[in-house]
C-alpha cells in the first residue's frame, strides 16, 4: 500500500495496535512463569532441543513457541510472545467489522480491546487460551470481509489452540442458532445477507482447504512432530472432561472479576443490550446473543477459568462501543453545561475514591468508618441531584451527555489504572483475581543465590551439581539451563550433592555432613474465603490482601562457603554424641 493511500482512520487503528502491543510486551520477561505457564513452556523447550515430549491438548503453543525458542532464545519473554501476538489480533477485529458497527464505534471498540485490564492480563499468560480467542476472532472478522483463505489460516490456528476454541465455537454457535430461531419469529431483525449461495460454497471450500493445510503443517511443525496431530485429537476429550471435573474456581470469582476489572464495559454493554432490543437494532441484538451465550458457558462450565471471560469481553466491548458512540452525537445538547457536569461527576468520583481508600485507614474507629461511607453515598446522591437539575434547567439530553462523559472519564481512569497495575506494578499478580494460581515468587533470589554459589565454587554461574526432590514445572523451567541439575525423588545413597532443593513440607536430607539451609517463598495462594478478601475496600484501592506462601528450601554443602569444610557434623557441646540437625545455619 502506498503511503499516500493510508487514511486517517487506518493511521488511528495502527496507533491503537502499536499501543496494545507495547503495553502487552513491556517488561514481559520480568514476571516468572507460574506452574501453569511453565508446564506448557517446558514442552516448547523440549521441541526446540529436538527432544521427544508429550503434548497437552492444543499443540499450537508448544510448536510455535518451540520454533521461537530455537530461532531466538528460551526465556520468559519469548515464552509469552505468541499469546501476546494473538491478544493483539483482537484489536484488529473492530477494523474488520467497521462497516457493521460503524467507524466511530469500531475505533472505540479497538481502544477498549487494547486497554482492557482483563485482555491485557490474559495476553501476558503463556498458554493456548488467548491464542484460541485471538485467532478465532481474526478468522471471524476475515470471514465477514469475504477473505476465505486468510480466515481459514486463522481458523486452523484456532483449532490447534486447545479446548478454549471449542468453548468459543459453542458460544458463537448457540448465539447463531438462537438468533436464527428468533429471526424466523420476527422477534429479532436478521442481519443482511449479500452473497450468493454459489459464492459462499466456493469460499467455504477455500477456507476449509486453507485451515486443513495449516493444521497439517503447523500441527506437525513442518512434519517434524507428527504427534502434534495426536494432541489435536485430545482437544475434544479434554473439553468434555471439563464438564465432569470441577476446576475449583467458583462462578462468583468470574462475576466479581467482571465487576471490578471490567466496570466500564459491563455498564455500557448492559445499556447497549437494553437499548438494542428496545430499538430492534440488529447488530446490538446479535452481539447481545453472542455475549449472553459466551457468559452462560463461562459460568456453568465446571472446568471454568477466569481466562474464559475473554470470549465474553469481545462482543461486550462491541456493544459498549455502539452505546458510547451514541453519546458523542446527541442532538439538542448544550456543550458547556455538559462539560461542566462531566467535570463535576469526575470530581465526585475522585472524592468517593479517596474516601474508599480512607476506609482501610480508619483504624477500627466505627464512627469514622460510617462517616466515610456516608460521604461516599453523598457523592452518589449529589451526582444524581446535579444531573436532575441540569436536565430541568437545560435539557434531558444535556444532562444525559454530561453524566455519561463524566462516568467515561472516571471509569476510564480506573480501568487504565487497573490495567497498569496488572501488567506493570504487580506483574506477579499475587493479589489479583486473573493470574493462574499459584503464583511463582522469589525466582530471582533463588537464581542469584545459586549463581553466587556456583561461581564461588567453579567460576561459572550454572555448572554446580544440583539435586531437586520436587519436580514442580516452575522449578524445572528455572533450572532448564543447569546441565548438572537432576530431579529425583530422594538423594541417592552415598552421594553428597553440592546443592539440594526440596519443599518445606518434605523431610530434611539425612546426610553425614553439614548443609546450610535457606528458605525461598516459591508459591503464593490467595488466603481468603469467597471471591474477595474480607476487607475488600483495601483490596480494591491498594490490592492489600492476605496471602499464603509455600516455600522451597535450598540446602548448600558446607564446603561451598568461604572457610567451610567438608566433614561430619560436629557434636553438640551440650549433649555429647548427639548430632546437630542437618543445616548448621537456621533456615530463614
Amino acid at each position: 500500500m502506498k503511503l499516500s493511500r493510508i487514511t486517517i482512520e487506518q493511521g488511528l487503528f495502527f496507533l491503537i495496535f502499536m499501543a496494545a502491543l507495547g503495553i502487552r510486551i513491556l517488561h514481559i520477561g520480568d514476571a516468572p512463569l507460574s506452574d501453569f505457564e511453565a508446564e506448557k513452556a517446558l514442552q516448547a523447550l523440549y521441541i526446540s532441543r529436538g527432544e521427544s515430549t508429550g503434548f497437552s491438548p492444543g499443540p499450537a503453543y508448544p510448536l510455535l513457541t518451540g520454533a521461537t525458542f530455537f530461532l531466538l532464545s528460551d526465556n520468559n519473554a519469548y515464552a509469552r510472545i505468541w499469546p501476546i501476538l494473538a491478544g493483539c489480533c483482537l484489536v484488529l477485529f473492530p477494523y474488520l467489522i467497521r462497516s457493521l458497527i460503524g467507524r466511530k464505534a469500531a475505533l472505540i471498540m479497538a481502544i477498549g480491546l487494547a486497554l482492557d485490564p482483563g485482555l491485557v492480563a490474559f495476553s501476558r499468560v503463556a498458554g493456548t487460551e488467548v491464542m484460541a480467542v485471538g485467532f478465532g476472532i481474526m478468522a471471524l472478522g476475515l470471514a465477514y470481509n469475504r477473505k476465505p483463505v486468510p480466515a481459514g489460516i486463522f481458523g486452523g490456528l484456532m483449532v490447534l489452540s486447545g479446548p478454549s476454541a471449542l468453548q468459543g465455537l459453542l458460544g458463537f454457535g448457540f448465539a447463531w442458532l438462537i438468533g436464527d430461531l428468533l429471526s424466523k419469529r420476527d422477534v429479532l431483525v436478521p442481519l443482511p445477507r449479500e452473497e450468493a449461495i454459489e459464492i459462499n460454497k466456493r469460499a467455504i471450500r477455500s477456507g476449509f482447504l486453507a485451515a486443513g493445510s495449516v493444521i497439517l503443517v503447523v500441527g506437525t511443525l513442518f512434519f517434524l512432530y507428527p504427534e502434534g496431530l495426536g494432541a489435536l485429537t485430545s482437544i475434544l476429550p479434554a473439553y468434555l472432561n471439563g464438564w465432569t471435573t470441577a476446576s475449583g474456581i467458583a462462578a462468583s470469582r468470574l462475576l466479581v472479576s467482571l465487576v471490578f476489572y471490567n466496570t466500564i464495559v459491563l455498564i455500557f454493554g448492559t445499556l447497549a443490550i437494553i437499548q438494542g432490543w428496545r430499538r430492534r437494532d440488529p447488530v446490538s441484538q446479535w452481539f447481545s446473543l453472542w455475549a449472553g451465550a459466551s457468559f452462560a458457558l463461562a459460568i456453568i462450565y465446571p472446568g471454568r477459568d477466569v481466562i474464559g471471560l475473554t470470549w465474553l469481553l469481545v462482543p461486550l466491548w462491541g456493544l459498549a462501543a455502539i452505546e458510547i458512540t451514541r453519546y458523542f452525537r446527541v442532538q439538542g445538547a448544550e456543550l458547556l453545561p455538559a462539560l461542566g457536569q462531566a467535570s463535576l461527576i469526575l470530581l465526585l468520583m475522585a472524592l468517593g475514591w479517596l474516601n474508599l481508600a480512607g476506609l482501610s485507614m480508619s483504624g477500627g474507629d466505627s464512627q469514622a468508618y460510617q462517616l466515610r461511607w456516608a460521604v461516599i453515598g453523598g457523592t452518589v446522591v449529589l451526582g444524581g441531584v446535579t444531573t436532575l437539575l441540569i436536565g430541568l434547567g437545560w435539557s434531558v439530553k444535556t444532562a444525559q451527555q454530561g453524566l455519561v462523559w463524566g462516568l467515561l472519564l472516571g471509569l476510564g481512569f480506573y480501568s487504565i489504572s487497573s490495567m497498569w497495575s496488572l501488567s506493570q506494578l504487580r506483574p506477579n499478580g499475587e493479589q489479583e483475581l486473573y493470574p493462574p494460581i499459584p503464583i511463582a515468587k522469589n525466582v530471582g533470589d533463588l537464581q542469584v543465590t545459586l549463581g553466587d554459589l556456583s561461581e564461588w565454587r567453579t567460576g561459572m554461574r550454572d555448572t554446580l551439581d544440583v539435586v531437586l526432590t520436587t519436580s514442580a514445572p516452575s522449578l524445572r523451567w528455572e533450572m532448564r539451563n543447569w546441565s548438572d541439575a537432576r530431579f529425583l525423588t530422594a538423594i541417592p545413597a552415598g552421594e553428597l550433592p553440592s546443592i539440594i532443593i526440596n519443599r518445606e513440607d518434605q523431610p530434611e536430607p539425612n546426610l553425614s555432613i553439614g548443609y546450610r539451609g535457606q528458605g525461598f517463598s516459591w508459591w503464593a495462594y490467595p488466603d481468603w474465603e469467597g471471591p474477595l478478601p474480607e476487607n475488600w475496600p483495601s483490596w480494591l484501592v491498594f490490592r492489600d490482601a492476605p496471602l499464603m506462601n509455600k516455600k522451597i528450601i535450598l540446602w548448600a554443602r558446607g564446603d561451598l562457603f568461604p572457610g567451610g569444610v567438608l566433614g561430619k557434623e560436629e557434636e553438640s557441646n551440650s549433649d555429647a554424641g548427639e548430632e546437630f540437625p542437618v543445616g548448621d545455619l537456621p533456615v530463614k
